[in-house]
């Protein structure tokens, strides 16, 4: 029993990492293309990652906006809930 429950929390959170996943890489896209265009966007997806991670922080602090560092940062915090749920009822941590 406590095998299916953990596998079915995993699950979840390998569906919320996908979904969450997804839906950071087009919110922080949006936002760095909207600062520094496209080719901003090429550079910062190639060279400099680390402009996914601080543009939800951009989003806030510049135009008042919650809701990309909710998605960003919520829901990795959601995932890792989950799946590290998952994984300690069923034994694996």
């Amino acid at each position: 029993m406590r095998n299916i429950l953990g596998n079915i929390l995993t699950g979840i959170g390998v569906i919320c990492f996908i979904i969450f996943g997804i839906l950071d890489l087009v919110i922080t896209l949006g936002i760095v293309n909207k600062v520094v265009g496209f080719w901003g966007c090429v550079v910062g997806f190639t060279i400099l990652p680390a402009t996914f991670a601080v543009a939800p922080w951009y989003a806030l602090i510049a135009w008042g906006n919650w809701f990309p560092l909710l998605v960003v940062y919520g829901g990795g915090i959601l995932t890792a809930i989950f799946w590290g749920g998952g994984q300690l009822i069923k034994g694996e941590i």
